[in-house]
Parts: C-alpha cells; structure tokens; sequence
C-alpha cells in the first residue's frame, strides 16, 4: 500500500474516532437532558394537579376531579394520568394509546427513554383521601432525539468527505517530490538523469530531494564517462584507427547476415583495392605518408559507396574491401574507376611519385547462399588479373547467377506493385506494464511464386531505381485501409517507417487521408 493511502487512512480514522466520539457523547447528554424534561414535567403537573384536586376533592363524587383530570391530560403529553384511593384502587385512569410513526420503531428499542412517574397526595383539608400519579410521554423526547441524530449524523458526514478530499490534496501535494523521486529513479534505469529543479518546502524533502539531485549528477557524471570509455573501446575493438573503416573482426561479424539466405539477404557486389607497394611508400616517404594515402583513399571510398547501404573495412594494411547488397554492376564500376582515377590527385597532395605505388581493383557478384571463404578467393583472383592486366588495374568477373538486371527489377517491383502483392506485418509495442499501446507495421513482398520477402531484399533496389514514393503511397493506402477496417470507434495506433517524408507534396497527402479516419 502507498504512503498516500495509508496516511489518508490513518487521518480518516483518527477523524472517525474523534466524531464517533463527539456524536456519543452528544447523543448521550441529549438524552439524560431529555429524560430529566421528563422527570421534571411529570413531577411539575403531579404537584400542581395534586393541588387543584385537593381543593374540589371529594372522592365520592369523583366528576369535578376528572374533568379537571382530562383537561390537563388533553393539553399536555402524558403517558398516563391515574387517581388512586388510599386503598390502591383506581377511581381515575386515563392513558395515551396512539404511538409515534415519525421515528422508526429500530431506533426506540435500541435507545431506551426512561420517563419517570411523579406522584402527589390528594387531601381533603388535612386529610389524604388518595394519591394523583402522573407519567409524561417519551414521545417527544424520542423526536427531539432522533432529529438530532439524523443532523448530527449529516454533518459527521459532510465532515468526513471534505475531511477526505482536503487529506487527500494535501497528502498529493505534500507527496509530490516522492513522486518526483521515484519519476527520477526510473529515469536512471533507462539511463536518463532528471533534475528536481524546484525544491519542496518541507524540511526533511528538501534533503531527501537535495540528496537526490547530488546522486543523480554523480551518476550522470559516472554513466558518461562509461559511456565514453565503452565508445573509445568498441572504436578500438571495431574500427581501423587510420582510416576509420571497420577493422577485419567487424567486417566478419556483419558479413554472415549479408550472406545469410535464411533473412532474404540480397545479392550484390563486393570489391576490394589492394596497394601492391604500400611497404616501399612507407620506406621512401614514412609512415605518417602512407597512412595519409589510406586515410585520403579510405574518405573517397566512403564517398562514393555510402555505409548506410554498404559495409566498407581495411582487412589488413594494404587491403580495403566493400560490400554493397542489391547494387548495380554498373554504378560499381563508375565508383572503383573514379578511386583509381583519384589515385594521382592524392600522390599530388602528398608530394609522392605515381609511379612509387601499384594499386588494383577486383569486383566480384556475390549471392547469400555463397561462403565467405570461396567470395574471398574469388576476390583474390580478380585482384591478381586486375595486377596482370595491361590496360587497366581493374577487373571485374561477373558471375553466371548474376543479380537480376535493372529492366527486370523495374518490371517485377511495377507487376508487384499492380498485383498489389505487398503486405502489411505488425508488430506490438508495449509499455513497461506490458500493456499493448501501439502496433508497428512492416512491409513484406509477395513474390509470383508465393514466397515472402522481407523489406531487406527488395528495398536496396526501391531506392536505387526512385520508387520509394510509390511504395509509400501504396503502404498508405494499406495502412488507412487496416485502420477503417477496424471501425470508428477504435483507438488503436500503428506506426510505419517512410522514406519520403521530406516530400511535401507527399505529406500534404498523406494529412489530407488521414483527415479522413479516426
């Protein structure tokens, strides 16, 4: 149980205590002031009744005693009013029989109202001829207290429920740096530092608070320096410190999804620039020259094949390597020819001969059914016909299973795109309390045998051939239609991945769709 909840119980009990017993006490004074009315109206009219009839008594003709009997009972509330001989026999009686229906008969069992009897003596000069016995009736008594009951009991309650609602705000407020604690111990976990900025008023939170905060700073100040010797580290673990290229153990981790066939990897294209002499550069001009000439080749390299699509690494001192999934032969070929016709305008920056360096280009077709090993020897290959040719240093050999050419993706994305054969795939999001609150759409490609192709197969190729708008526009139209299948009344949200939104035109329409569902 919260702190909130059980401070709010503990000040609603101690008010329940404090009413119960103000309500006891009261309900208690009330009736034994009732009871002594009681007693004192009884006594009161036995004394002055007893009188009257003193003066007119005469108990053998009793009519004159009875008449002023009943017009004393009639005007007053009486229980009984009784005559009696001296002999304890009954001359006169007369009673009350109608009972109250303005209290319920509960509340009379459960709170018994003593009304005392009052006597005085009936005398014939100074001689008693009887006794005037006289008892009031409770049931006025019983009104007066259960009306004071029911208003006491209304305002307890009004007094409870102001009581609560007060307790309740005050509790919230005074609790809210709590909650700004614990909103900044979750932060910490997802690695996130908040800072209470406006300290609380009360003494002992605005320590726990300071406290807080000083934690907070020290571990911000702590996870960045981690985060920082973690980055340099994967940097030195992963990264060529000269060219800034993967290094050989990153190249080999993220070569086997490019090659994996079972995640509809695509097939491509891998190349590799060797620099034959780099070891007579780095004699004649130094090291810091020939890790220059890596660095300017490296930066060109990156230039021309962009990492996002392509993974690039130096395998080793004088070796460079790239590997570009769904690319295009030709495009490939521009690419490696603009390196080697760069390769002057580096000698020229760095003040070297063209002809201290020899440096070769092999270009090979890669499918993700082949092993890593055989790519590799193929890629030897090329390089050392590349070496021996005489016309050019670059080879390329194209393969017998080469990719699909670009007349043939253009038609086969424009008959998927008319057959509409591409589908939408969810994914759940759930928040921390491991409810659903939104769904993320994925884009899958049916092709005409019936397989499934995820977005990573076919893609590469949108982007290359500018039909990302169209793919867009067509997981749109898919999305709305999902959304209005659901009906009006749902308020379930996706989330889908666009290329195109820089389009404004693009996103004018999509806002003019959308205005159309929920």
């Amino acid at each position: 149980m919260s702190l909130s909840k059980q401070m709010i119980i503990f000040v609603i009990s101690i008010l329940l205590v404090v009413l119960i017993g103000t309500f006891l006490l009261n309900f208690h004074q009330t009736k034994t002031y009732l009871e002594n009315q009681l007693e004192s109206h009884a006594q009161d009219t036995a004394t002055s009744l007893g009188l009257s009839l003193s003066s007119v008594g005469d108990l053998e003709e009793p009519s004159s005693m009875e008449t002023m009997i009943n017009a004393v009972f009639d005007r007053g509330s009486y229980a009984y009013i009784a005559l009696i001989n001296t002999e304890e026999k009954p001359i006169y009686f007369r009673a009350t029989t109608e009972e109250s229906d303005q209290v319920p008969n509960w509340f009379i069992n459960i709170v018994p109202i003593q009304a005392p009897s009052a006597e005085s003596i009936i005398q014939s000069g100074w001689i008693p001829i009887g006794r005037l016995k006289v008892q009031s009736n409770p049931e006025l008594a019983y009104i007066k207290l259960w009306e004071n009951t029911i208003a006491i009991s209304m305002w307890f309650l009004i007094a409870t429920l102001i009581t609560i609602v007060l307790a309740y705000v005050a509790i919230r407020v005074m609790l809210a740096p709590l909650k700004r604690l614990e909103e900044q111990a979750d932060a910490i976990v997802q690695k996130e530092y908040l800072i209470q900025e406006t300290l609380p008023t009360t003494t002992e939170f605005r320590r726990v608070v300071s406290a807080m905060n000083s934690m907070v700073n020290k571990m911000k100040s702590i996870f960045d320096r981690d985060a920082k010797l973690a980055k340099k580290q994967q940097i030195m673990a992963y990264q060529d410190s000269v060219t800034g290229l993967s290094n050989r153990v990153h190249f080999e981790m993220n070569i086997k999804p490019l090659l994996d066939d079972k995640t509809d990897a695509a097939p491509g294209i891998m190349c590799m620039i060797r620099i034959h002499n780099l070891k007579e550069l780095n004699d004649k001009y130094g090291y810091l020259t020939g890790d220059k000439f890596m660095q300017l080749l490296a930066s060109k390299l990156k230039k021309l094949l962009p990492q996002k699509e392509t993974l690039s690494a130096r395998l080793n001192g004088t070796e460079l390597i790239s590997v570009a999934p769904s690319a295009n032969s030709e495009s490939i070929l521009l690419s490696m020819q603009e390196i080697l016709d760069y390769l002057p305008t580096i000698n020229t920056q760095l003040n070297t001969n063209v002809n201290d360096l020899k440096t070769s280009i092999g270009i090979i077709d890669y499918l993700p059914s082949e092993k890593r090993q055989q790519l590799l020897s193929n890629l030897d290959y090329a390089i050392d016909k590349a070496q021996q040719s005489t016309e050019s240093s670059l080879f390329y050999e194209a393969s017998n299973n080469q990719q699909i050419s670009n007349d043939n993706w253009t038609a086969r994305l424009n008959l998927a795109i008319k057959e509409k054969r591409f589908l939408l795939y969810q994914q759940s999001t759930c928040s921390d309390r491991d409810t659903v609150h939104s769904k993320e759409l994925f884009i899958r490609l049916k092709d005409s045998d019936g397989s499934i192709h995820s977005a990573g197969y076919f893609m590469p190729v949108v982007q290359r051939l500018k039909k990302e708008n169209e793919i867009d526009q067509l997981v749109i139209e898919m999305a709305i239609h999902y959304l209005e299948s659901l009906g009006k009344n749902s308020k379930e949200h996706i989330a889908i991945n666009l290329t195109t939104v820089k389009n404004t035109i693009f996103v004018s329409n999509i806002k003019n769709k959308v205005k159309k569902i929920n």
